[in-house]
């Protein structure tokens, strides 16, 4: 079973992928650390002196700061911790190498960054949000509906925020997801997650919207200049926009066009007969449920295709049976019986030695015998030749190309001995070919016969310069030749056109 993944892997895959091979077992406090640093240095910040004219005047900012830096500080450098490193314990331990269930890592990896996220965010909401307006509203003077409306506009740029972590740590997480993927059971059903892609699209329209709703709003508040508040709010908004609602969408949009690329090249592959490969499962959301529609469809087809290719391997080898066994018949039972027919007529003929007229009868008796001899080894090579079973399929296919009536050279690169059936199929989809070019190649052409193998599989391609002919306008010799092939896991490709740049049949069978 082959995981297919995108052939290009976006600029950011790359970015963890390599932080993954440097930081190893320690990669998940790694980019714990990455992240509450993000938080403490920018985040948090950022959010304070954003909402901070939407407050409306008072007294000195410094020490309002000072109480949200330090509720940030405790919430990032104790409860985040504690929130978030015992879901993932499981991804500790896989990546130092101790015995754990791969989907327990599967489900920590996926199903829990959400609620790590959401618990979170909730701390920072309620442990961080309310000192800070507590903290801001006692010098202005704050009456409740203040301190509710205040939080409530903290808490959406929060969220948003939150959300945020949320993409960034599924894009962390891919690497372990990648390794992991060939450790889960095949019958491995990841269920539903509750971040759905619907509810992915909504959230990272609703986070954008409202970080940039929330933050225009405040900027536009510290003004009561009209020309100076819409020059605010222009820019303000194409800044968040293109900033946080920018990297919110541009997140999104990798994570769903990446899995969809997946499942297009999976397709692609399934189409050209690689039934091994499977779609891995990312996010137990609505494209993880088409991933595993294709997966268990192509499983049947591989097992489908694997009871035909059995099935007509079977058919083949009984076939190459009875041409073997009509070959041993013609050559000594038939043989035989001509050959006492001949013996009994030149006993004849020496005690009818004085009788002219029935002496040459006899002789042409004897010549008629001799002819029938010839014409029977000829069959009987056809029907299944001896070079074939004793010496293998390069010396077959030198007879052959010897008794073909266009000039033939045979190129092999030393193929060898190799399965019977498989050296039965090549040989008569070649002798195929050749009577093929014989006959409608035209006067003057010439063909040839190539052999090659590497480890995996036995090449051979039949070409000649005659004529072509519209492929269209063939049928059942040509599908008799793909039959025989792929009844033994190969495939043939067959090119010409009645343009005189001659045809060409080349293929390959496993070694």
């Amino acid at each position: 079973m082959l995981t297919v993944t995108s052939e290009e892997p976006h600029w950011l895959d790359r970015l963890y992928e390599r932080s993954y091979r440097r930081l190893g077992k320690r990669y998940v406090e790694a980019w714990l650390l990455l992240s509450a640093s993000g938080i403490l240095l920018l985040a948090w910040p950022t959010q304070f002196w954003t909402l901070h004219p939407l407050w409306g005047p008072g007294g000195d900012a410094v020490r309002p700061f000072l109480v949200t830096m330090a509720c940030g500080l405790l919430i990032t450098l104790v409860l985040m911790p504690w929130i978030a490193l015992g879901p993932f314990r499981p991804i500790v331990r896989f990546l130092r190498g101790e015995e754990v269930d791969p989907r327990e890592v599967w489900h920590a990896a996926v199903r829990r960054v959400p609620r790590v996220s959401a618990t979170c965010t909730a701390a920072y909401c309620f442990a961080g949000n309310i000192p800070c307006l507590i903290e801001v509203g006692r010098s202005r003077d704050f009456t409740l509906g203040d301190y509710v409306s205040g939080w409530l506009v903290a808490s959406i740029i929060t969220s948003a925020a939150g959300f945020f972590f949320v993409l960034i740590w599924e894009v962390a997480f891919r690497p372990v997801l990648r390794e992991l993927q060939p450790l889960l059971p095949p019958d491995f059903a990841p269920g539903r997650s509750w971040l759905t892609l619907s509810r992915r699209s909504a959230l990272a329209s609703a986070s954008a919207m409202a970080y940039t709703g929330a933050a225009v709003s405040s900027l536009v508040s510290a003004t009561a200049d009209r020309e100076v508040a819409l020059g605010i709010a222009v820019l303000a908004t194409i800044g968040s926009a293109v900033s946080f609602g920018g990297i919110i969408t541009g997140l999104v949009s990798h994570s769903i066009f990446m899995r969809v690329s997946e499942l297009t090249l999976a397709l692609d592959r399934i189409g050209r007969r690689e039934h091994s490969i499977r779609v891995a499962v990312r996010a137990g959301d609505e494209l993880d449920e088409a991933a595993m529609s294709l997966n268990r469809m192509a499983e049947r087809i591989e097992a489908d295709e694997d009871a035909v290719r059995a099935s007509r391997a079977r058919l083949a080898s009984i076939a190459d049976g009875e041409r073997q066994r009509m070959e041993r018949d013609l050559r000594r039972r038939v043989m035989v019986r001509l050959q006492r027919v001949a013996d009994e007529v030149g006993q004849v003929e020496e005690q009818l030695a004085q009788r002219s007229e029935l002496h040459r009868l006899c002789g042409t008796v004897r010549a008629t015998v001799a002819a029938a001899e010839e014409e029977i080894q000829r069959l009987s090579a056809g029907v299944y030749p001896a070079e074939l079973t004793a010496s293998g399929l390069e010396a077959a296919l030198a007879a052959t190309a010897a008794r073909t009536a266009i000039p033939t050279e045979l190129r092999a690169a030393g193929v060898g001995r190799f399965d019977h059936t498989r050296e039965s199929s090549v040989y008569f989809c070649c002798n195929e070919a050749l009577q093929n070019a014989a006959k409608h190649a035209g006067a003057g052409a010439t063909a040839e016969v190539r052999l090659s193998r590497d480890d995996a599989r036995i090449y051979f391609e039949v070409a000649d310069d005659g004529h072509g002919f519209d492929l269209g306008g063939r049928g059942r010799g040509l599908e008799n030749m793909r039959d025989r092939i792929r009844a033994v896991g190969g495939d043939v490709t067959i090119v010409s056109a009645a343009d005189g740049h001659g045809t060409s049949v080349s293929g390959w069978v496993p070694a």
